[in-house]
């Protein structure tokens, strides 16, 4: 467990140098499992104040402070803010290695249940967004072999079309087949994708989020803000970004946008590539980046800007987006590539044990 203790807490010094007290152990460890389906993250111990972030069902988060009943958490991505405990399992070390050792599901759907039993007419136990992870309910079956007779849990639950899941609470139920995929399988054939068919499966994916209402913090395909709509995107293909788009400015490969005569083209654009917006740096102040967006192909990208929605770069469209980009980078391709500051789920050790 001390393995797997030192990735999580590499991870976490790696991304961030900021300094918390740990909560008090009293049995149990310093790292917990989000039981919601997007627990909202704010920055301060208060339903009033703002919201800066949301963690997804399934997550590994850390403790780092306690107050009432907020708890204040560091995220993968690394993001600290403050959640309602109720929305946390403490685990201990033990629990923590069984839990990253267990075999899961994914929910790719935009949404589903998990139902009381195999029914969508059950009683719901929760609600599930993309991006959720719950993992697989094994039932105990008994087998003879030769004179021995024994039990053994190696089956996963399948009734009716519907998958058996336990929530990192341990509560069970069942969820339709179709919104589900196994947690790994799926994170190993998501970063074995040619860069082309991973394009398409970003613009496929984002395409899943037109209409979502835009909401500060939000990371969710419930609500979204620019960067939380190119994060859940590129999340939901196996990719971990950085939370914010001025972080995501940082990562993958600098492009081209411009002409000698400084307007802007997309020439060297591809179908994923991310597109940002704000303010130049000049001699007396630095770049600031406020807006991100994706390029899906024809001089178009996708973005949350009031709700998601697509616009063009091309000043003659009729859903020309009026204002000038100020940067592009490029991140399929780059995964896992050392320097790149973009790794995938398959490779992270927040989603599995001895990554």
């Amino acid at each position: 467990m001390k393995k797997h203790l030192g990735i999580l807490a590499a991870l976490l010094l790696t991304c961030s140098s900021l300094a918390a007290q740990e909560v008090p152990a009293q049995g149990q460890g310093r790292f917990a499992v989000v039981e919601f389906s997007a627990d909202f993250m704010r920055e301060e111990p208060d339903y009033a104040a703002e919201l800066g972030n949301q963690a997804l069902m399934g997550t590994i988060v850390e403790m780092i402070d306690t107050q009432s009943y907020w708890v204040k958490i560091k995220s993968p991505e690394p993001y600290v803010a403050w959640v309602n405990a109720m929305g946390l399992v403490p685990m201990t070390d033990r629990q923590l290695e069984d839990y990253l050792s267990a075999p899961k599901y994914i929910c790719t759907a935009p949404l589903s249940h998990v139902y009381e039993e195999p029914s969508r007419e059950s009683a719901i136990v929760s609600e599930l967004v993309m991006g959720d992870i719950v993992r697989i309910m094994y039932k105990t079956v008994s087998h003879t072999r030769g004179r021995y007779k024994g039990m053994d849990e190696g089956r996963a639950v399948l009734r009716r079309k519907f998958c058996g899941v336990v929530l990192p609470s341990g509560k069970t139920g069942y969820v339709p087949r179709e919104d589900l995929d196994v947690f790994y399988k799926w994170a190993k054939d998501k970063k074995a994708l040619p860069d082309r068919d991973l394009r398409e499966a970003l613009v496929e994916t984002a395409g899943a989020f037109l209409g979502v209402p835009y909401m500060w913090g939000g990371t969710s395909v419930k609500n979204v803000d620019c960067s939380g709509l190119t994060r859940s995107v590129f999340f939901s293909n196996g990719i971990l970004l950085p939370r914010n788009a001025s972080q995501q400015a940082r990562v993958g490969e600098d492009l081209a946008i411009f002409d000698p005569d400084g307007n802007v083209v997309w020439d060297n654009l591809l179908p994923g590539d991310l597109i940002f917006w704000g303010r130049p740096a000049t001699d007396g102040s630095p770049e600031r980046i406020s807006h991100v967006g994706m390029y899906i192909g024809d001089g178009r990208f996708i973005h949350s800007s009031q709700v998601v929605r697509i616009n063009s770069l091309d000043s003659g469209a009729p859903d020309y987006y009026d204002r000038r980009p100020v940067r592009a980078r490029r991140v399929v391709g780059h995964v896992d590539e050392d320097g790149s500051g973009i790794v995938s789920t398959f490779q992270s050790g927040w989603y599995f044990a001895g990554r």
